[in-house]
């Protein structure tokens, strides 16, 4: 399914770091925080040998997530960083690894299993808006945002053309959004990479020199 190279616990993907330098210097905690562990879930679906040994470890996350922030673990680095950054509201992430979960334990690539999985990485998209302060109409833009960034992604992962062709037909018939706050420019910016990349057949989001001038323009104007 997913090739495991492409998710081992490693630093950020290119495209999020890039992203991640038009947040604002307070927001950036959360945004990045998010998307660590987002990039540590991936570690534990692509690295468990057995499916019952990466539902154990992703119970832990889901756990941990659901404790007040005073109980939550000190010595890990991701662990504080969720604390600082989302104090109570780090309990909206927990689908963020129910999203994964529906990955790991597929043993095929299937719509429900695309559509499960999809909707956990959004739904992170849509708590960080919230965290960011605003409604709810900003929250679902977010989602719709973050949905399709998590097809391109996944599609940018593939090495089973089937299963790329499922995700991007998925694309195919997912809404877009509408244009997103100023202090979402992060997420506006991988959206936009997101569709350049489902409208190339899946590659990645960064590919080509066309990817970083993209994310120069919405970077800098929203568009």
């Amino acid at each position: 399914m997913v090739e495991t190279a492409q998710t081992r616990q490693q630093d950020l993907a290119e495209e999020v770091q890039l992203a991640l330098a038009y947040a604002r210097p307070a927001d950036r905690p959360l945004l990045r925080s998010m998307f660590e562990l987002d990039r540590r879930l991936a570690g534990v679906v692509a690295t468990s040998s057995e499916t019952v040994i990466g539902q154990m470890r992703l119970a832990w996350w889901r756990d941990l997530l659901c404790k007040p922030a005073s109980e939550r673990p000190l010595g890990e680095p991701l662990v504080t960083s969720i604390s600082d950054a989302w104090g109570e509201e780090a309990e909206a992430l927990t689908k963020l690894v129910d999203g994964w979960e529906a990955l790991l334990v597929a043993e095929a690539l299937e719509p429900e299993t695309l559509d499960q999985f999809c909707k956990g990485r959004a739904s992170a998209w849509s708590a960080a808006v919230r965290g960011l302060g605003f409604a709810e109409a900003e929250q679902d833009n977010a989602r719709l945002a973050g949905y399709r960034w998590a097809l391109a992604d996944l599609a940018a992962h593939l090495s089973d053309e089937n299963e790329r062709n499922l995700v991007l037909s998925r694309a195919d018939t997912t809404p877009g959004h509408g244009a997103m706050h100023r202090r979402a420019r992060p997420l506006a910016i991988l959206s936009g990479l997101a569709e350049r990349s489902l409208t190339s057949g899946g590659k990645p989001l960064l590919e080509g020199r066309g990817a970083a001038l993209l994310a120069l323009r919405i970077g800098i104007s929203g568009r």
